[in-house]
């Protein structure tokens, strides 16, 4: 069977495209969470997010982008160097769980919390 015919569950990813795809979808969540952190917490937190960068959406993009960078290359050296194996269908259906959940987090904040 060629490799064109088989499944595509079967064909294997790059190791960096599961490990950036699987950090984007656990920083999807975080993200939410630091937003209703932020505006839900205590005051200090949102006081300190703007002296950080000059302003919390600054601080929050910051932050957003040091996770992601740093789950992308730990989970890129992760189960021995060879990082997490998934195929192309679960690490889509990841992506779209964890931007699905991250989205809903802040849309059910602002709608039943904020």
């Amino acid at each position: 069977m060629s490799a064109s015919s088989e499944p595509a569950e079967t064909d294997p990813l790059a190791n960096a495209t599961v490990a950036f795809g699987l950090s984007l979808a656990i920083t999807s969540v975080a993200s939410a969470l630091l937003v209703i952190a932020k505006e839900k917490g205590p005051p200090a937190v949102m006081a300190a997010m703007k002296s950080a960068t000059g302003h919390h959406w600054a601080t929050h993009s910051l932050v957003a982008l040091v996770l992601f960078l740093a789950l992308g290359f730990l989970l890129m050296r992760s189960n021995g160097g060879r990082g997490v194996r998934l195929g192309p269908g679960s690490l889509v259906k990841t992506l779209v769980l964890g931007v699905i959940i991250g989205a809903a987090l802040i849309g059910g904040f602002y709608l039943f919390v904020g």
